[in-house]
């Protein structure tokens, strides 16, 4: 059995041109991945949350997660400088909604609980401004670089890119 499912999305239409699950299906779920079971994240409304964080615990711990880091720190949804920074770190529930600080799409994200519990972590990134910003987290705050808060244990994956 294999279930995918992203650590965040966009809170966009599913065949908006910026919804990672769109890309999900159109791009990795085809051919013989079209067994596997795709896992929805994001909540059918605002007060929806808590149902949909509930109906993930039969898919928790994951057990390999794949992550990026920005530029800026962040992973999954999780911004540094984002008012929701604090919340999406130390709640309780799966998900957390977040806007980032840029304007962009409000977002849904698994919170750092659940990234965190994560049986393997790799974390891929490429560009050597990206490996300074990595290196520069090891010695901040989760709230000041989100990646921080799963660093430890996880696997770092360097390309020059």
């Amino acid at each position: 059995r294999v279930d995918v499912m992203l650590t965040d999305e966009r809170r966009v239409p599913e065949d908006h041109e910026r919804s990672n699950t769109r890309l999900i299906r159109q791009r990795l779920l085809q051919d013989a991945a079209a067994a596997a079971n795709f896992v929805n994240i994001i909540p059918e409304d605002d007060a929806a949350l808590a149902a949909k964080s509930e109906s993930l615990a039969p898919h928790l711990p994951i057990s390999v997660m794949l992550l990026g880091m920005g530029a800026d720190m962040h992973t999954a949804s999780i911004f540094p400088n984002s008012a929701d920074v604090t919340h999406a770190l130390g709640t309780d529930q799966a998900l957390a909604f977040v806007q980032p600080p840029d304007g962009l799409e409000p977002r849904v994200t698994l919170s750092g609980g659940v990234l965190k519990g994560a049986m393997a972590r790799h974390i891929v990134i490429t560009g050597a401004a990206k490996r300074e910003a990595l290196e520069r987290a090891r010695g901040l705050s989760p709230e000041e670089a989100p990646i921080a808060a799963i660093l430890a244990g996880s696997t770092v994956h360097w390309a020059e890119g």
